[in-house]
């Protein structure tokens, strides 16, 4: 119990403190069943707080920074297996952009919208969680290089496109990166947009396509915040 009496006041004054940098973390007020290893999610700009928490309590931290384990050198957990790509949208069929330019700071999120047309006969049914979720790539090689990683909820939230109109759908932009060589925040730069569609009511046995790569403005982080 000694480690939990000290990380507890710790994680108390960073959800006090700088609330923006805890994403997951054990609950301080209960003290029932704490064993270390203790998981602590961070954003992923929050390197800082990372090293800091590493170096007082060690391997009794399990820490996640973004979507990528910290210290470095570790390989990700549960990195996915890149397989192969969803067929693109019919561009005669349907068509996507972004509802402006999509400019974010490295290592935060970007809530934006997607436009879609429905250029076919049909009413076009679209099955969410209440938005959809980019993949950032590299523009050049079409690899996958981050996101958004953090939980989401789950429910059953379907947008209806009629014929010849164009609805906006909520679209979730993360930066947290996948790539080790590019750390745990997606670099400043210019970079790519891949959204997947569930075509269909329901996200079980309805077909899946996918956006051209749409582009993505990501700043540097220039200002020095908390973590720091």
């Amino acid at each position: 119990m000694a480690v939990w009496d000290e990380l507890k006041v710790v994680l108390v004054r960073l959800r006090d403190q700088q609330p923006a940098t805890l994403l997951g973390y054990p609950t301080p007020e209960v003290d029932e069943g704490r064993h270390p290893p203790f998981p602590i999610r961070l954003a992923a700009w929050a390197t800082g707080t990372a090293e800091n928490l590493h170096l007082q309590f060690g391997n009794n931290v399990d820490l996640m920074v973004g979507a990528l384990p910290y210290p470095p050198g570790h390989e990700p957990p549960g990195r996915p297996v890149s397989g192969e790509l969803v067929d693109l949208l019919d561009p005669h069929e349907i068509t996507a952009e972004l509802d402006g330019p999509a400019i974010v700071r490295s290592g935060d999120t970007l809530t934006h919208g997607l436009l879609l047309t429905n250029l076919t006969s049909q009413e076009l049914q679209i099955a969410t969680n209440g938005h959809v979720t980019a993949d950032v790539v590299d523009p050049q090689t079409g690899e996958t290089v981050g996101g958004f990683s953090g939980p989401q909820r789950m429910p059953l939230i379907k947008f209806q496109v009629a014929p010849g109109q164009t609805r906006r759908i909520p679209l979730l932009i993360g930066t947290d990166s996948t790539v080790p060589q590019l750390g745990y925040a997606i670099p400043a730069g210019s970079w790519g947009l891949r959204i997947t569609l569930t075509l269909g009511p329901h996200p079980i046995d309805s077909p899946s396509r996918r956006t051209p790569t749409l582009p993505l403005t990501i700043t540097a982080r220039t200002s020095a915040g908390p973590d720091r």
